[in-house]
């Protein structure tokens, strides 16, 4: 037998030394005794149950009056000596101290006086994440407020012992159940140990409680946002966390009860203090809304977390700016050497004519002028043609080489308005800092994701956005082409939605590098019980792939090209803030109608119009100065 008196909580002597001398008498009571019963029935739990798999067993003794103790610790040695001498399981006792919040499994046996003195061993813990395995003894019972007790210190492994004549009843409750109705806590059987047997009738000590809600309402606090969560009007739900809501009311039987979030609230979430949770959680029983997971929590945060369902990859999405000036636009077609090579062929032909006019006796009026009609594709009268084979030939050869280098030109001119209108975009984050591109977040993310881009804080401030990132999209979409330089801090799901549902998409561009990744988790009233519920769900998904599932069915993997997408409707829903789901679209045609339909604006060929004015002017210029030099 080894018990040990916890030092951390009291320094009293061991137990068997507190015993008075008659309790040594009554250990070796016959055992139809009431005392022996109690004693068996208490040691064949702990020893049968799941009570025996835990490292620790940990003994609390509490009572009001000094009457009680000496039962009590007669008790306790009964239970220790019918316990097998070689039991490898340690004992900690405590006396008259509080529980404390222990995050893992264990086994508690509470000997108590009455109620009170239960209630002042929780009085310091508001709830346990249902993490023990209690076993409750009580000289004085009271079924019902005890049950009451545990269920409001999310205990719900819990057993009470009391006797019915020579028998012993375990008692415990059930706060969801067919009988009984939704949190109506009743004290109901589960077991009996016969005292003239000095077996328990069962071999389940402590029954599932919440692996079936019957149908009982569990309220979600949450908010509609894709590609997250949005509820249909037939109450199915839609995204990610819809689904995996939808999931878990399924497999555990309960009806998904929302209470919406409104603006203000949402914001306040994001705040690390958490304080919004505290009235959250008066109207429902779990929040859901990309709530980032917080591995080490702390006393004063008003809520716990369950384990992660998904990894949200935070990264930087930016519009395409104008690659090339509009003068730039005409030269694009043809490398700059072979820019040169055209120019030195021009050169050399314009210095041959030269040559020829110097030279020769007989040359057609005007050949400079003659030369470029030829070159840009014109037609020479036949009075105008060469007589000479040989020069015909040269000018066959002029003609086929000029076609060539035109129809090139018109090719390389196609592709470019086709297909690469904008500037190779930057693709780390030091190239979007380096390139000097104005940074926009969502207002409730500043802080947190500031601190993960230290190099931000010697910049310009980055602005604020004045809808969410979803909704912002269609803006930066709008900036692409033109000489602003923008880029939005974003959840990637947000862009991987987009691109879902929206061929515009193309107009932007994903920094492959990722700021940081956060996980996100279910937010519920702190070590509620529904913790290792929702665990439990969430495992469950992951195991059989449907979270990965669900991801793929709503956001575009990020090495994903744009022609292997499979587009999915918009979903229409009432945003937070008035707002369309994905910002202002100008354009709602298919991608095949956007394809076939390309109309050129101003801006793609304004160098063509710019030259035209300038040769104009020109022009008018040199006309001005021949009627003044010929006057």
């Amino acid at each position: 037998m080894r018990l040990t008196v916890c030092p951390l909580l009291s320094l009293a002597p061991l137990l068997l030394l507190l015993l008075p001398p008659q309790c040594h008498a009554s250990l070796v009571m016959e055992t139809t005794s009431r005392l022996d019963s109690l004693s068996l029935a208490l040691a064949q739990v702990l020893q049968q149950s799941e009570m025996s798999h835990s490292q620790t067993l940990y003994v609390h003794l509490k009572y009001s009056s000094l009457t009680a103790r000496s039962p009590l610790l007669e008790l306790l040695g009964g239970v220790l000596m019918a316990l097998p001498a070689a039991e490898p399981q340690p004992r900690c006792l405590y006396q008259q101290r509080v529980l404390a919040y222990r995050p893992y499994r264990h086994a508690v046996l509470l000997l108590v006086e009455d109620l009170r003195a239960l209630e002042r061993l929780y009085e310091q813990l508001g709830a346990t994440s249902d993490m023990s395995y209690t076993l409750i003894y009580m000289l004085d019972p009271q079924p019902e407020l005890v049950m009451k007790l545990l269920w409001s210190r999310s205990v719900l492994k819990a057993g009470l012992l009391m006797f019915d004549g020579q028998d012993l009843l375990l008692l415990s409750y059930f706060p969801y159940s067919a009988n009984h109705g939704c949190q109506r806590v009743r004290a109901s059987i589960v077991n009996r140990f016969d005292g003239n047997l000095g077996t328990w009738q069962l071999d389940d000590y402590f029954p599932a409680k919440l692996d079936n809600f019957y149908g009982c309402t569990l309220t979600c606090a949450t908010w509609p946002d894709m590609p997250y969560l949005v509820r249909r009007d037939d109450g199915t739900f839609l995204g990610i966390e819809g689904e995996l809501l939808q999931f878990m009311a399924d497999n555990l039987n309960f009806t998904v009860g929302l209470y919406w979030l409104n603006e203000s609230q949402v914001r306040e979430t994001f705040e690390e203090s958490g304080g919004v949770f505290e009235k959250i959680f008066s109207k429902a029983e779990y929040a859901l809304g990309g709530f980032h997971y917080k591995p080490n929590e702390r006393d004063e945060v008003p809520y716990s977390q369950s384990r992660y369902y998904f990894m949200s990859h935070i990264m930087l999405v930016t519009n395409l700016p104008s690659a090339y000036s509009a003068y730039e636009k005409l030269a694009f077609p043809f490398h700059p050497a072979l820019w040169r090579a055209i120019a030195l062929v021009l050169a050399l032909g314009f210095f041959v004519v030269w040559l020829l006019k110097r030279f020769a006796k007989k040359m057609p009026q005007h050949p400079y002028y003659l030369l470029m009609v030829l070159t840009i594709g014109g037609n020479l009268l036949s009075r105008q043609l060469p007589q000479r084979i040989s020069l015909r030939l040269l000018l066959v050869t002029w003609l086929l080489c000029t076609l060539v280098i035109r129809s090139a030109y018109q090719s390389g001119m196609y592709q470019m308005l086709r297909q690469d209108r904008q500037r190779n975009p930057p693709q780390t984050i030091a190239e979007v800092l380096a390139q000097r591109y104005t940074v926009q977040l969502a207002p409730g993310n500043a802080q947190r994701w500031m601190e993960s881009l230290p190099e931000l804080k010697d910049r310009e401030p980055p602005q604020e956005l004045e809808t969410s990132e979803l909704q912002s999209f269609a803006g930066l979409a709008a900036l692409s082409g033109s000489d602003a330089r923008v880029a939005i801090i974003t959840p990637y799901e947000y862009f991987g939605y987009f691109r879902k549902v929206h061929a515009m998409s193309r107009r932007l561009h994903l920094v492959r590098e990722r700021i940081f990744t956060q996980q996100l988790a279910f937010n519920v009233r702190r070590h509620s019980h529904l913790v290792g519920v929702l665990n439990e769900q969430i495992m469950q998904a992951h195991s059989h792939g449907f979270l990965e599932h669900w991801t793929r069915q709503y956001v575009s993997a990020v090495d994903e090209s744009e022609q292997s997408i499979a587009r999915i409707p918009a979903v229409p829903y009432e945003t937070l803030n008035g707002h369309q789901p994905e910002g202002e679209i100008e354009q709602r045609e298919d991608e095949a109608v956007q394809a076939k339909l390309l109309v050129l604006s101003f801006k793609e060929l304004a160098a063509l119009f710019w030259l035209t004015l300038w040769a104009l002017l020109g022009s008018v210029l040199v006309f001005g100065l021949e009627l003044l030099l010929h006057k």
